[in-house]
């Protein structure tokens, strides 16, 4: 049985991932901060059906605290890492873009830290499509990501930039899927 830790587990995409890996025989640990961006209330939802799982365990924490997320770690044998913790929105992010810094690079920085301190090679990092920016449409996947258009992309491209850092430096196995819009039931 591998230890899974996804951030976001109480988000739309990171509770359908949760509920995956539990139904694969895998021991989850969720993380999330339970902020207002979207509804509190619809995460606790989702939140109850997670634990009623055994393999399920869940910390309230943001990633964007080093000390939480090492002792999470120190605590427990970790495999692997889904991140899909973040500050979504990128016209939110022109009013705020502090919180954006602190949970999407910072966040995922003291990740890809307990990453390497612990010995867990694999990572994965949900970034956007919103980093193709200035991109002639319709873009290819290929295509430049250098020119994003709000702190929101801006501070997905770094995270992702942080994720190569590690790969290269560190071995780190790293998937980056980059999503456009999501949705679907409870979301």
């Amino acid at each position: 049985m591998n230890t899974i830790i996804v951030t976001g587990c109480a988000g739309f995409i990171g509770y359908k991932v949760a509920d995956q890996l539990i139904a694969k025989n895998n021991k989850v640990i969720g993380i999330d901060n339970i902020n207002d961006y979207y509804d509190p209330e619809l995460k606790k939802w989702r939140l109850k059906f997670l634990q009623n799982s055994n393999n399920f365990s869940f910390v309230k924490a943001d990633i964007s605290d080093y000390a939480a997320v090492r002792e999470i770690f120190t605590a427990n044998k970790i495999d692997a890492v889904i991140n899909l913790a973040a500050r979504a929105g990128v016209r939110a992010s022109v009013l705020d873009p502090w919180v954006y810094l602190d949970t999407n690079v910072k966040g995922t920085l003291n990740l890809l830290e307990c990453c390497k301190d612990f010995n867990t090679k694999k990572f994965v990092l949900a970034s956007t499509s919103s980093l193709y920016g200035f991109n002639k449409m319709p873009f290819k996947e290929d295509g430049c990501t250098d020119t994003p258009l709000a702190p929101y992309s801006a501070t997905k491209k770094g995270a992702e930039v942080l994720c190569y850092s590690y790969h290269y430096l560190f071995g780190l196995d790293i998937s980056i899927p980059r999503y456009f819009t999501v949705y679907g039931p409870a979301g």
